[in-house]
């Protein structure tokens, strides 16, 4: 009985307690109902100057401005409002007089701020950043920039003070970056044309001539981006009509290339470079000519480009490219004075056609040269030229020092009485077809032969034509007689 008036009592203990939990409810519930949250008007400054005051900050990528968004008392709840850019109330405010003639609208692409601003509960204002490319404003450092912003749609019943509803930025870009800190892009050599060679401004290889090319940044670097580097042969044709460049002719576009036509200049860094590869055999075409490239700076994906620097026009000297050695092979000129030997296998660059002709597949060894189908000997140094057939034929660039009479000693092993040569300088004969003397210990006894030459002073190409092709040629001796 006991235990039965205990289990009663706790029953009627907890009903009790859950109408009064449900009283409570009650009362808070109304007491809610009749309150009332108070709503806010938003409001923000009709225009804000950006220049010379320190309402921004700015570093190598962007300009930021916080813009702040105002309310007539504290929120008495959390909302939120939005933000979206008016691009054409710029031109409206330009026409009427508002702003200054010549004023424009930033560009799209080029400003970002948050699409919606979040307002917690108790504020009287909340601010958000608008961040403008630091490239943009640059590369329109002479003019005033605008945006308009408009806050449209908060949350909660709150309202937009209809006066105060778009704030208009103005940016006046020569103030708020000083003209030394504007970035430039540019040739680092650009102006007059940039020669080659110059000192030792490019890289020889088998079938290239690789000139180096140095890009600059004027101003504090920042994070990276990139610039493409384009032909453009308006550049030299300029040059040309305008008597700078005499005796030069643009080299075409399928002559030369670029190892990286988009550089990229990286973080921090002031300097960036691309490479430019000319075709030795395609610059060599052009007789006693010099060859020229016209390159230009375009589409930079931050900063802007230095109008009088974007473009450089590389001009090469064919001449100096020609000579296996870099150098002309030097006849002496003094009587009695015994040149040193050309070999047979420093013949000149160009390649088939210019500076040799062959004509079946390379014979010999097939690391020394390997472009080219000239036939070398095995023989250290490499010096010998075999297995020659008639019909083909080397040239060589010489430096004749002077005006006179000259042995030529052509170095030849013949197996047989059948072989036959003739020598040229700048494609005319100064031999007679000649026969190579046989040689007791065959091709590779090479022996001297000998006649007689007329020379002119300078700069010449000098051609050995196999006439029928029976020998090994090692070189040529020129001894200066009188």
């Amino acid at each position: 009985m006991k235990r039965i008036f205990t289990t009663a009592h706790l029953c009627l203990l907890a009903i009790s307690a859950m109408l009064m939990m449900s009283c409570e409810k009650e009362k808070l519930s109304g007491v809610l109902a009749n309150e009332e949250v108070k709503s806010v008007n938003l409001s923000v400054d009709n225009r804000v100057d950006v220049g010379s005051g320190e309402n921004f900050t700015l570093n190598s990528d962007e300009l930021t401005i916080p813009i702040t968004v105002n309310l007539s008392g504290a929120s008495g709840t959390a909302f939120n409002v939005q933000l979206t850019p008016n691009l054409d109330t710029i031109a409206t405010l330009v026409s009427n007089g508002t702003l200054p003639a010549g004023t424009i609208s930033l560009a799209e692409q080029t400003f970002n701020f948050p699409p919606v601003i979040d307002f917690a509960y108790g504020v009287k204002s909340t601010t958000f950043n608008l961040v403008v490319s630091r490239s943009f404003v640059e590369r329109n450092h002479s003019k005033l920039l605008a945006l308009a912003i408009k806050i449209s749609a908060p949350s909660k019943g709150n309202a937009i003070d209809a006066s105060k509803s778009a704030v208009v930025v103005v940016i006046n870009a020569a103030e708020a970056i000083a003209a030394e800190d504007v970035h430039y892009i540019s040739f680092a050599a650009a102006g007059p044309p940039y020669f080659v060679p110059t000192g030792t401004n490019y890289a020889i290889g088998t079938q290239d001539v690789t000139i180096p090319l140095n890009l600059a940044l004027a101003g504090l670097a920042g994070s990276d981006f990139t610039v493409d580097v384009a032909p453009n042969d308006a550049l030299v044709t300029a040059l040309i009509n305008n008597g700078t460049l005499k005796n030069t002719v643009v080299l075409s576009s399928n002559s030369y290339s670029l190892t990286n036509s988009k550089v990229k200049f990286l973080s921090n860094e002031n300097s960036a470079k691309v490479e430019l590869n000319a075709r030795i055999s395609e610059f060599l075409k052009n007789t006693n000519k010099k060859v020229a490239i016209g390159l230009l700076l375009r589409n930079p994906s931050k900063f802007q480009l230095d109008e009088t620097k974007k473009g450089i026009v590389v001009v090469i000297d064919p001449d100096h490219f020609r000579p296996y050695n870099g150098t002309s092979f030097l006849i002496k000129g003094t009587i009695g004075a015994v040149s040193d030997m050309i070999p047979a296998a420093e013949y000149d660059f160009g390649g088939e056609g210019i500076a040799f002709h062959d004509d079946n597949g390379k014979d010999g060894v097939g690391d020394f040269r390997p472009n080219d189908k000239v036939d070398v000997g095995d023989y250290t140094p490499r010096s010998v030229v075999g297995w020659c057939n008639t019909g083909e034929w080397l040239t060589y660039t010489v430096n004749i020092e002077a005006d006179g009479e000259y042995e030529l000693n052509t170095l030849l092993g013949c197996p047989g009485d059948d072989g036959k040569y003739s020598i040229f300088m700048d494609g005319v004969a100064i031999t007679p077809v000649l026969t190579g003397l046989k040689t007791p210990g065959s091709y590779g006894d090479q022996r001297p032969n000998y006649t007689t030459v007329q020379l002119k002073k300078g700069r010449h190409i000098m051609k050995f034509y196999e006439d029928h092709g029976a020998y090994d040629v090692r070189g040529w001796i020129f001894t200066r007689k009188k």
